[in-house]
């Protein structure tokens, strides 16, 4: 496996099209949005908006009457937004504001946070798991939620979203139908706080752990993938493999310890471990090819599986 650069910029967000990525980044000047072929090398991403004084994060994009849209939240004066624009637009796009601000929606530190199924965009605010149309208006309230910062990520899969509290993974159905408390959609209580978790095939869920232990979970079944004190786990992803980032410390000598930032793939019969390169790797996922992108201090990095 090998680590290579695609972009070289402070990214927030990201997310990947069939052939394209489409990520947001910020810097002294302020927020932009670029995309640029899953191909490219630094130097080919194309900005499609930018604003000063801001701060994007996670993106997604759907098809909205025949047009594809790019989704994104802004930071500016404390209160967050979610913005769109086309993603074909002529250079200099000013991004459309489609819902109400928040003040209570971590952009910085949580990942993962944005997703949709075409009709309707879902987050994780501090205290709420939240819906509103790909058109903009009116914000659901799916589910009330314990003061949850950073938030570990959503998940839309078989017509719920997947999303952790604490040490509790919950599910609640994306059509706004809960009848029962969260309480009794409990998916896994972890030993302890879950920092990332990807749903798998067959009703699998794989749960990170703040205590660096990866648990593969179903309702039947429950295994351990990496024991606990191993690594801090920075975001993880599942497409048929599971890839994860970390950062792994070991003993190299009595009393001296090594840490690094590393990308594990686990592909059942190959298990992958390599440098991450960059500092903080975060947001991994995989595109359909199967290879492993994810954002770190360098910029936009992907590596084949």
């Amino acid at each position: 496996m090998s680590r290579r650069i695609i972009a070289r910029h402070v990214a927030d967000g990201m997310v990947l099209s069939t052939a394209n990525i489409y990520f947001t980044a910020h810097d002294n000047a302020g927020a932009r949005v670029f995309r640029t072929a899953q191909s490219a090398n630094p130097g080919h991403e194309v900005e499609l908006c930018h604003e000063p004084a801001c701060r994007f994060g996670d993106i997604v994009f759907a098809n909205v009457d025949g047009v594809f849209y790019g989704y994104f939240f802004a930071l500016t004066s404390g209160m967050t937004t979610i913005r769109r624009i086309p993603l074909a637009p002529q250079p200099g796009q000013v991004a459309e504001i489609i819902g109400p601000a928040a003040a209570d929606i971590d952009i910085v530190s949580s990942h993962g946070n944005l997703v949709t199924d075409g009709s309707f965009l879902y987050w994780q605010s501090d205290t709420a798991i939240n819906k509103m149309p790909v058109r903009g208006g009116a914000v659901t309230v799916l589910d009330r939620t314990p003061l949850t910062r950073p938030a570990t990520g959503l998940h839309l899969t078989g017509g719920n979203l997947i999303y952790a509290v604490d040490r509790v993974v919950y599910h609640v159905p994306a059509d706004g139908s809960a009848i029962t408390p969260p309480a009794l959609r409990v998916v896994f209580t972890a030993a302890t706080g879950v920092v990332a978790c990807a749903p798998a095939q067959a009703g699998f869920i794989y749960v990170a752990e703040r205590s660096g232990a990866i648990v593969e979970h179903s309702s039947n079944a429950s295994g351990v993938k990496q024991e606990p004190g191993a690594a801090f786990i920075t975001s993880m992803a599942y497409n048929g493999a599971l890839a994860w980032t970390q950062m792994a410390v070991t003993e190299i000598a009595p009393g001296q310890l090594d840490a690094r930032w590393q990308l594990r793939v686990d592909a059942g019969v190959n298990d992958f471990t390599f440098p991450a390169g960059g500092a903080n790797p975060r947001l991994a996922m995989f595109n359909a090819a199967g290879d492993v992108y994810w954002l770190d201090d360098d910029g936009v990095v992907t590596s084949p599986v």
